[in-house]
Order: structure tokens, then sequence, then C-alpha cells
């Protein structure tokens, strides 16, 4: 049995709370350390208010996405909304579920956010799920010694552009709420994708 395991089993003993339903809380929250985390995707890539689609580059730009491009780079700002898409494999034979969790992103080492994604997820027995990780980020206020190309390279790189490779940084802190208590597990889950 795993630390984290007999550490929720001591904690609900303890004040208890070891009533069946608790429990069963306690063994979805704890069947997350089996799972397997997998970075499956980034999508729904927007920059300016335009999508950026499969592919596309600076040049697909039209004359007013250009025109919009070139004031934001004049005023250094460059804001970037992503999804990040976490697949989740549960091998286990009961489910796992969260009741929210924490993450922390970065690009190429530089940590774009930390917050919470306050939505509950559960990953039946046997199955898999994608969890999506909403990101917003000023690619200027970021990476502030860059230039302008090269956050430009950045953002189109998310969208599947050809440039230098991207590293997207995840790490995950799932929670399950007891009795309107909400108890964390113990350590992030880290995981990593290389955009080549």
């Amino acid at each position: 049995m795993s630390t984290f395991k007999k550490t929720l089993i001591i904690l609900f003993v303890t004040i208890g709370l070891a009533s069946c339903d608790v429990l069963t809380q306690v063994a979805q929250m704890a069947n997350f350390a089996n799972c397997k985390f997998n970075f499956n995707s980034v999508d729904q890539i927007q920059m300016l208010g335009v999508n950026l689609s499969k592919g596309m580059s600076k040049s697909d730009l039209n004359a007013a996405q250009l025109l919009s491009l070139a004031n934001a780079i004049a005023n250094k700002k460059l804001p970037v909304s992503f999804n990040v898409n976490v697949g989740v494999n549960n091998p286990n034979t009961i489910p796992a579920s969260m009741s929210k969790m924490d993450y922390i992103v970065s690009l190429n080492g530089k940590e774009v956010i930390s917050t919470t994604l306050n939505k509950s997820v559960s990953v039946g027995a046997n199955s898999s799920s994608v969890v999506s990780i909403p990101i917003t980020t000023d690619l200027f206020q970021l990476f502030s010694g860059e230039s302008a190309d090269a956050l430009l390279n950045l953002a189109f790189k998310l969208a599947g552009a050809s440039s230098e490779p991207v590293n997207v940084g995840l790490k995950v802190k799932p929670y399950i709420s007891i009795n309107g208590q909400q108890l964390a597990y113990p350590d992030f889950i880290s995981m990593n994708k290389v955009l080549n």
C-alpha cells in the first residue's frame, strides 16, 4: 500500500469520517496515483482573437489581421489563449475522481500560469478521459527579452507551424471534496510535450 493511501486511511479514521461514502471517495482519489497521465495535445489556439488553425503561419493572416498584429507588437502585447489536453487512463476496477485540480503550465521552461481548474472529473473503471485545461497569457510579458519574431514563431508553433521546437510543461495536483473540505493529492504530477 502506498504512503499516500496509508496517510488517507489514518487521517479519516482519526477524525472519525470513515463512513462508507467517504471511504469510496478516498479510494477514488487514491486511484489517481495509479492512473496514467499523457499530454495529448494543444488546441483552440487564439492570438489577438484570431483562431490559429493547424499549420497556420504569419503569411496566412489577412491585411486586417496583420495590421492588428503590427499594433500589438508596437504596444508590446501579444495575448494568446489555448487549451492543453491531458489524457487520463484509469486501469483500476473502480472510478478515479477529483473535485478540482491545481495546475502549472510552462512554455520553454517559463511558467505561463499557475491556477486552479474548478471542475470535477471522474474517469470510469478501466477507461480513459481527456481533461481540457484553458490557458490565457501574454507572450510579451512572459518572454520580455525575446524578439517579436521569436514570440510569433512560438505562437504559430503551438498551432503546428514549422519553426523551433517548443517544450510545453504541465504539473497537476488533484483534490477531492469530503464533507466540504478539499483534500489535495500530496505531490504534483508532472508531464511535458515537445512540439516539433
